[in-house]
């Protein structure tokens, strides 16, 4: 590889080359995404204002590379538990590399952050700016994506 060109990555799902917006890589073609797990934590404790803690169960060898290494990656299901609550049910089952990350298909981190979205007194749907007359007090979040963003 020349050393004074951009390394590209490409996604794991659908092989098109992925968009780099922070220390996240995002696929434009199929909406996939990639986060560190302290950026997923941060964006937890950012609608929740509870410190997560994250297990991985029925972890895996799985069939994806890495888009940053591209070693192996493995599967497994997340649980989520934050501070008094017991622990949710796993979410999907996710795609991960131990020393970038985990990877989500197009739909499947609204899947993890929605049964957190209600929880604590963050920025998400139980903050009191939610329950003040006028405001919906309906599950709406988003998600940086560069450009790119989705709601639930």
């Amino acid at each position: 590889m020349d050393a004074y060109r951009d390394q590209h990555h490409n996604c794991p799902r659908c092989n098109h080359e992925l968009r780099v917006f922070g220390e996240r890589l995002v696929c434009d073609s199929c909406e996939g995404l990639m986060l560190t797990e302290d950026d997923l934590r941060n964006a937890i404790v950012e609608l929740t204002g509870l410190a997560p803690v994250f297990t991985l169960r029925d972890e895996a060898p799985g069939k994806r590379a890495c888009p940053r290494c591209t070693t192996a990656m493995t599967t497994a299901k997340l649980t989520i538990e934050l501070e008094s609550e017991k622990p949710m049910k796993p979410g999907p089952v996710l795609d991960r590399c131990a020393a970038h990350g985990l990877w989500f298909d197009e739909s499947e981190l609204a899947d993890v952050l929605a049964p957190v979205a209600g929880k604590g007194f963050g920025g998400g749907m139980a903050s009191p700016a939610s329950k003040q007359p006028g405001t919906t007090g309906g599950r709406s979040f988003t998600f940086n994506l560069g450009g790119r963003g989705w709601a639930s």
